[in-house]
């Protein structure tokens, strides 16, 4: 049977079981503090102790069950939040039932409510993070909050951010892909202005295929609250300060939307490399790495609401990133020659411009409608840079990156029935690269272009089957992209087309609930992978490799949760088969590293994500969770090891000290991990967290002590055909230091947000 005589058999046995009629029950689950709905929340029917029935809401936490004519009571629940019960007698089948859940968290007021309660939340596809409700998010930036968050590993020393062991990733603002690398773009978002994080593991059909370990989706604040509300923000510490505003002002039918923030970091981060040569060279390097930068961000946009249905929003951005890298290095022990200096000074300047306008026709049937997105993403990247050896000149370059990113995508939610409901739609994706590099002496610049179309059309299937809700879907993809290297007149063409199924499937349990999804994914060459002009560190050789070819995965994950009264866990597993993987690899000569992409065989991963959280005392709230990723390589002679392993491990203390002051301890211990290439020793970290609220809790002030036992230096073991290398570094925004920030509440109107459904904008990125 091929794909899509499977789809439609699915797509008619679903329909099937929604003919029969049978008394139902309607109704929706939502947070009595932010009024928002709860996906994933689990609405349960009993009949004394027998589990009878059970659902799980879906993304607008809406559910629809049988009603049998015996029972005793409906049991609903979610993570992060109180059990709620309601006995058969209250209960009305002919009356849509809406049933507040109350978060598991003691709070004192209604500020912090709204900032301060349990806000990790699990849907059928993805976990959803609030950074605002985590006293170590303050006054930080995305790439900072990123390291807070136990699923996603950050390693500043290699410039990656990876999900279970792998930085094969998407990294989303809104949905949309940017052209920035992803510590740089991390670094140009301010906490603040961050909503929620979404962690995609499992993506479904509606996902674009790329990113073979998953999605991690930044969902940027959109005020809606009525009349007009201000909020001011600021941040000290150490070598860095920042401030910022978000405001809006709502007319109901009209909602202006505007956010601005400015910021400054100074940082000295020491390296120190000892290089020991098979041919008996060596030599040993220290570094102080000195990055002085200022961004400059400014967002703003408007929402109108007509009658009918019709939404329509505009959003406009803009980012000036500036920032110099002073590195001086002293070299000493070299073989063969006296000791030197080697300085390299180089600048990066960003100037990025997004445009996103959205369109929504919501019917009159309740999840019905139809979305028209556009994202037109352009940014200006420059990076002249010199290299003098005892001063003087051996170097001088500059690099220039011009990119232009669209995304055109239509998308249609139809419910069929009770039980069944339908998503369809398409999108186009451009790419455009013009990459120059100009050599001093020479005049004229080598020139690297790369253009990229992608096509795509997806379906999925929502479905109820019994105790069982099932989500089912299909996605093609036609991709074509051309590339030019203009100082080797070398032209790579690619075109190609595929199928990517996903299948998602969750099952009701008392206060808890069982998933498992499953996907097909890939990861294309793209110009990050091919392009011939890449900046490097002196001390190795970029080769551009033209010709690997697409990396393939399957992924299957296992998801188990259960809530109690003050206590709550989860435990999830995974397995990733990669093909032909995409790698990074490592080589070396007798005086130098050499870098390139390859395809590098099959990977086989494995993973346990685990959590618990509980609470000691009313004021006293305390999560643990622990990862291990483990990854086996079939083709071991392109690697110094053919088994990566990885460990974390969290825990987090948050206690409500008195009605104004919170404390927030958090540990962190990473045992020994290795890599392909490398191996890095254990590390730990202490990071200490309190705030306080004054002037009738307008104002929050916070104070943040990161690594205060300063454990956390990385220590990094390489080792190729020809090279042992030990790295030591001591990066300043993960070892010790200290951050003062404060937020103020300038207008707060408390009426009641306009009540509408939020927009589910196209989550399909470009690249």
């Amino acid at each position: 049977m091929n794909p899509k005589q499977f789809f439609l058999l699915l797509l008619f046995t679903a329909g099937q079981l929604g003919i029969a009629q049978e008394q139902r029950l309607k109704g929706m689950v939502y947070d009595t503090q932010s009024q928002e709905p709860l996906p994933f929340a689990t609405v349960v029917i009993f009949n004394g102790d027998e589990l009878i029935e059970g659902r799980v809401t879906n993304d607008n936490g809406e559910f629809e069950i049988i009603i049998p004519i015996v029972f005793s009571h409906l049991e609903i629940s979610s993570l992060g939040y109180m059990v709620a019960e309601i006995p058969s007698s209250d209960i009305d089948v002919n009356t849509k039932l809406l049933i507040g859940l109350t978060p598991q968290v003691e709070n004192l007021d209604e500020v912090v409510l709204k900032t301060e309660r349990t806000t990790t939340q699990q849907k059928l596809d993805r976990k959803i993070i609030n950074l605002g409700s985590d006293l170590q998010q303050a006054g930080v930036n995305a790439l900072e909050s990123f390291d807070q968050i136990p699923e996603v590993q950050v390693d500043l020393a290699n410039g990656t951010v990876a999900l279970r062991g792998s930085d094969n990733i998407r990294i989303l603002v809104n949905g949309k892909l940017t052209s920035q690398l992803a510590t740089e773009l991390l670094q140009q978002i301010p906490a603040s202005q961050i909503d929620r994080v979404e962690i995609i593991t499992a993506p479904s059909s509606k996902y674009r295929a790329d990113g073979l370990s998953g999605l991690i989706n930044i969902i940027l604040k959109e005020k809606l609250d009525r009349g007009l509300n201000l909020n001011l923000n600021s941040t000290a510490g150490t070598h860095r300060y920042s401030f910022g505003m978000d405001a809006n002002y709502n007319l109901s039918f009209l909602n202006f939307r505007l956010n601005a923030s400015r910021s400054n970091l100074k940082t000295i981060n020491d390296q120190t490399i000892e290089r020991n040569f098979s041919n008996g060279n060596r030599e040993t390097i220290y570094t102080p790495n000195i990055f002085d930068g200022d961004i400059y961000r400014i967002s703003g946009g408007f929402d109108v609401f007509l009658k009918d249905g019709h939404e329509f929003s505009i959003t406009i951005d803009h980012t000036n990133d500036s920032h110099d890298y002073l590195s001086k290095s002293l070299y000493t022990e070299v073989t063969d020659r006296d000791d030197f200096d080697f300085l390299r000074v180089s600048d990066h300047f960003h100037f990025i411009n997004v445009l996103n306008a959205n369109y929504r026709l919501n019917f009159d049937k309740d999840d019905h409608y139809i979305e028209l997105d556009y994202n037109l993403n352009s940014s200006n990247n420059d990076y002249p840079l010199a290299d003098f050896e005892d001063g003087i000149l051996v170097n001088d370059q500059s690099l220039t990156e011009n990119f232009d990113l669209q995304s055109l995508a239509l998308d249609h939610n139809l419910p069929i029935s009770d039980k069944l409901s339908l998503e369809t739609g398409f999108s186009r994706n451009t790419q455009k690269l013009d990459s120059k590099r100009l050599q001093a002496p020479e005049t004229i610049p080598d020139r690297f272009t790369y253009r990229e179309t992608l096509w795509g059309i997806y379906s999925s299937l929502r479905m109820g089957l019994g105790k069982f809700q099932l989500q089912t879907g299909l996605r093609w993809e036609q991709f074509k992209s051309e590339s030019i290297n203009a100082e080797t007149n070398l032209f790579v063409n690619r075109d190609y087309s595929n199928i990517f199924p996903s299948v998602h499937l969750s099952y009701p349990l008392t206060n808890g609930s069982l998933s498992m999804g499953y996907n097909k994914r890939i990861s294309r060459p793209n110009f990050h992978h091919i392009n011939a002009f890449q900046i490097v560190n002196p001390l190795y050789v970029w080769e551009f490799n033209p010709n690997i070819t697409p990396e393939y995965s399957h992924n299957i994950e296992f998801n188990y949760l259960k809530r109690l009264d003050n206590m709550g866990w989860g435990l999830t597993t995974f397995y990733r088969k990669r093909q032909d993987v995409i790698l990074w690899t490592e080589q070396s000569t007798a005086d130098q590293q050499v870098f390139r992409y390859e395809n590098s065989g099959d990977f086989n991963s494995y993973g346990l994500e685990a959590f618990i959280d509980f609470k000691f005392f009313p004021f006293w709230d305390t999560s643990v969770s622990l990862n291990h990723y483990v990854t086996n390589i079939d083709q071991s002679e392109s690697v110094t090891w053919d088994r990566t392993f990885a460990t974390r491990f969290q825990l987090k203390n948050t206690m409500n000290l008195s009605k104004k002051i919170t404390l927030d301890i958090t540990y962190f211990y990473n045992p020994k991990q290795q890599n392909p290439f490398n191996y890095i020793q254990p590390r730990s970290r202490f990071d200490v967290a309190i705030r306080t609220r004054l002037l009738h809790n307008r104002l929050s002030l916070n104070l943040r002590a990161v690594d205060i036992f300063n454990q956390n230096i990385s220590e990094r073991y390489s080792r190729t055909s020809n090279l042992m290398q030990k790295t030591t570094w001591d990066i300043q925004l993960q070892t010790r230091n200290i951050l003062i920030s404060a937020n103020y509440k300038l207008f707060e109107n408390k009426k009641q947000s306009r009540n509408r459904k939020k927009r589910n904008y196209n989550t399909v990125p470009i690249e």
